[in-house]
C-alpha cells in the first residue's frame, strides 16, 4: 500500500480505485499468510522454532493491546506482512489477526491515499526526475 498508492496517484490513476485495489489486495495477502502459517506450524522444525521464540512477557503483550498497536502502526514502520509473520510466529490468535488486519486496511489505506493526493505534485516531480536521462 505504501508504494502502490503513491505511485498510482503520481501516475494519474483514479485515487479511489487505487486505494480500493491496494486495500483489498493487502488484506487478502495478509489473510493468506495467516492461513499458510497455520499450516506450517505442524512441521516439527518450525514448531520448535516458534516455541523457542514465545515467552510469557511476549504472550502478555500479544494478548493485550500490543497486537492492536502492532497491526495498526506496524505496517507504517515494518510493513503489513512482516508484522503478520512475526505475530503469527509468536502465537497470536488467528481470528483476531484477521480482524485487526482488516481494520488496518480500512484505516491506513485511505490515510495513505490522502497523503498521496496532498503530495501528488511532489511525487509526480520525483517520478519525472527519475525517468528523464541525464
Amino acid at each position: 500500500r505504501a508504494v502502490a498508492i503513491p505511485l498510482g496517484v503520481a501516475l494519474g490513476l483514479p485515487s479511489i480505485g487505487v486505494c480500493v485495489a491496494a486495500g483489498i489486495s493487502n488484506f487478502l495477502l495478509a489473510a493468506a499468510i495467516i492461513l499458510v502459517i497455520e499450516r506450517l506450524e505442524h512441521i516439527a522444525a518450525v514448531k520448535r522454532y516458534i516455541e523457542k521464540k514465545r515467552g510469557r512477557r511476549m504472550a502478555r503483550f500479544i494478548q493485550g493491546k500490543g497486537m492492536a498497536y502492532a497491526v495498526v502502526l506496524g505496517p507504517l514502520v515494518l510493513g503489513t506482512f512482516t508484522v503478520v509473520l512475526v505475530f503469527q510466529a509468536l502465537g497470536a490468535d488467528k481470528k483476531r489477526m484477521l480482524v485487526l488486519s482488516l481494520l488496518s486496511a480500512i484505516i491506513l489505506t485511505p490515510l495513505i491515499g490522502w497523503v498521496s493526493l496532498e503530495y501528488k505534485n511532489l511525487l509526480g516531480g520525483l517520478l519525472h526526475e527519475l525517468s528523464t536521462p541525464r
